[in-house]
């Protein structure tokens, strides 16, 4: 196979990588069909086939445009302008006709990379974009041999000796190079794409299927004294409106003013590292007592006990909270509020409240009523289940007397409104509870399967106290986590007790999320107050821009010089006969006959015969075939006196 093919097949290969970063952001189409025209590239010039015609590449590139604007309804947004570019880098594919061409695939395959880290920008990312990145380099440099190319290996070391060589200016300028607040341009409207999480509305079914999902929520490092697993309940949304089916918040639940929290004992301090989520809820340990200072924007604690930021989460997000775990919330009476919390749709759940006014009836008091739910709750059969059977309009009828098997929704849903049906004021919480620590950095990670819902009830002169009902029928649910409360059979089971569950899996597993936490903390989270800490202990703390460009513009240079100034003595040493050559060059390149570069001492005397003299060309053969004799020949130990005849040579040459 010929030096030109296999340079087309590897910068098809590292085009493909480039695709690669962005198959789980793109559409299914737009990745298929890139594929699908480099595949056909790649077959092209296997066969040594013709590349497409002008006008049927203009055909398909308009269709391609076309099924893009169809798709998204406009040519302008993050989306769109990445499948376009993905598209086009493909279509690019088939038009390579010229080296400038080649410039333009490796540039926009450099530039799409770049876009994959709008998606993600952890670390197993960031090293397929260097792997990728890597092979776009290593193509560019195959197609630059004129002669014989290198072996493979020696290519890559040559690009590794480039990488290793801007690998220190590159560090210097991240950790130097002053950084600003907010980003350097717009993103588009679509920038901040909705993500999975948490809803501000509660509806049976849907935080169970949150629960099945892996996703990392955030992070969290406890500072000094760490509470029992079975109190880490991180609140988030308070929801007080019940339609019938579902629960959902309701702006007049919000007390004016601040939060009214008496507190008991020492506050837990938290470092919390909060994952982009594009909404503003902001999470502590039930009870945050003091709102948290955000670098980039303002937060707010409401009378709820809320936490909310100003402006949607879109990056990683890193701050301190202060809680307490004992506390009364909110104890003083408040018509509006127990009225609030008392509402419940007329019409819906017969069968519940007739059920709860045997149950008013029987106890007197709101301490005795609610341990009579909870115990109904745990000697009744209910099941505590992610695949609970679907609700009709009458859900809590349903659920209380009929399927009893549901998720936490359910059981807190339930309770709250045979709470409300008892004439107590209760409402439905939710955020997430537990967290699994890494043993590997001592950090607590909460992801979406930890999402639960939970309640709380208004008794007088105690105020809002959780109550979860949940723990009644799964308690492995609060004291350990959700795995421990489902039974997998079959092949899950063993894949659940082969690899979830094996010892030497969790510990690579937490290896690698230790790694890259510490990727978050030390690289993703640099920001400018990192900086200013940094310039502070390197004594830099009254620096201004001029200054620290002028130090990062000098650093660089010194750097460079540091390791340019070595190689410089390993240049090619030109011999005394490659000089005398090169002079007669410049003789006939004075008289306008110029060498070509790749004309070799024996064409270019040949070429000479016609513009000199007989005289002339005697004198230019004899040089010429001295200088190949000293050159090409073997070696001699009268070396010195063929030189000299060299000398007189090139003087008689006029």
């Amino acid at each position: 196979m010929g030096r030109e093919k296999v340079d087309t097949l590897l910068l098809v290969f590292a085009c493909l990588l480039v695709v690669a970063n962005h198959l789980g952001s793109n559409a299914s189409w737009i990745s298929a069909s890139a594929i699908g025209l480099m595949i056909w590239r790649a077959w092209l010039t296997l066969n040594g086939r013709q590349l497409p015609a002008r006008w049927l590449l203009l055909a398909i590139a308009s269709l391609l445009m076309g099924a893009i604007y169809w798709q998204f309804r406009s040519f302008v947004g993050r989306e769109t302008g990445v499948a376009m570019l993905t598209l086009l880098l493909a279509c690019k594919m088939l038009e390579m006709h010229a080296k400038r061409d080649l410039f333009v695939v490796v540039f926009l395959g450099l530039f799409l990379l770049l876009t994959s880290f709008l998606d993600s920008q952890s670390l197993g990312s960031a090293f397929q974009v260097l792997v990728s990145a890597f092979s776009l380099l290593l193509a560019q440099l195959s197609f630059q041999f004129s002669e014989k190319a290198p072996s493979l290996w020696v290519r890559c070391r040559l690009i590794l000796k480039m990488l290793l060589l801007a690998a220190p200016l590159t560090v210097l300028c991240f950790y130097l190079f002053p950084r600003i607040q907010g980003p350097l341009w717009s993103l588009p409207s679509d920038a901040n794409i909705a993500r999975s999480g948490l809803s501000d509305s509660m509806t049976p079914g849907n935080l169970s299927k949150l629960a099945m999902s892996e996703e990392l929520v955030f992070r969290v490092k406890f500072l000094e004294e760490t509470p029992a697993k079975s109190a880490m309940y991180w609140r988030a949304i308070i929801l007080s409106q019940f339609d019938g089916r579902s629960w959902t918040q309701i702006a007049q639940a919000v007390p004016q003013g601040a939060i009214k929290l008496e507190v008991k004992g020492k506050p837990l301090a938290q470092e919390i590292t909060l994952e982009p989520s594009n909404n503003q809820y902001l999470f502590g340990l039930d009870s945050v007592s003091k709102t948290p200072e955000l670098e980039s924007m303002a937060s707010h604690l409401n009378a709820l006990g809320e936490i909310r930021s100003e402006l949607p989460i879109s990056k990683r997000l890193r701050y301190q909270v202060f809680s307490q775990t004992s506390y009364r919330l909110n104890a003083d009476f408040d018509a509006q509020q127990i009225q609030i919390n008392l509402r419940l749709p007329p019409g819906f759940n017969p069968e519940t409240m007739k059920f709860a006014q045997q149950l008013r009836q029987t106890f007197p008091d709101p301490a005795s009523r609610i341990n009579a739910v909870l115990r109904y709750f745990r000697e009744e059969k209910f099941y505590y289940t992610l695949e609970p059977p679907p609700l009709g309009r009458q859900s809590v009828d349903e659920f209380l007397f009929s399927s009893r098997a549901g998720f936490c929704e359910h059981y807190s849903g339930a309770f709250v409104v045979l709470m409300r049906a008892m004439g107590i004021p209760a409402r439905v919480v939710t955020g997430y509870q537990g967290g699994l620590r890494n043993t590997q950095d001592g950090y607590y990670e909460i992801k979406q399967s930890d999402a639960h819902a939970w309640a709380e009830v208004w008794v007088e002169q105690a105020g809002w106290l959780r109550v979860d009902p949940t723990a009644a029928v799964a308690p492995d649910r609060i004291l350990r986590n959700l795995d421990a409360t489902q039974k997998n059979t079959g092949i899950a089971g063993i894949v659940n007790k082969f690899i979830v569950q094996n010892s030497w899996t969790n510990d690579l597993r937490m290896r690698w999320s230790a790694v890259n936490n510490a990727w978050n903390q030390w690289v993703l989270n640099y920001n400018q107050s990192k900086q200013e800490s940094l310039w502070q202990s390197l004594g830099l703390s009254s620096i201004n821009w001029e200054r620290t460009l002028l130090t990062v513009f000098v650093l660089g240079l010194i750097v460079l010089a540091i390791f340019a100034i070595p190689l410089l003595s390993h240049r090619t040493k030109l011999t005394i006969y490659d000089k005398l050559y090169l002079t007669f060059c410049k003789k006939m390149q004075r008289r306008g006959y110029q060498p070509a570069i790749h004309e070799a001492p024996a064409s270019y005397a040949l070429r000479l015969h016609e513009h000199l003299t007989t005289a002339q060309v005697t004198d230019v053969n004899k040089f010429v075939a001295l200088y190949l004799q000293i050159k090409y020949g073997k070696p001699t130990t009268n070396l010195n006196e063929k030189i000299q005849q060299l000398k007189g040579l090139l003087k008689k040459i006029k």
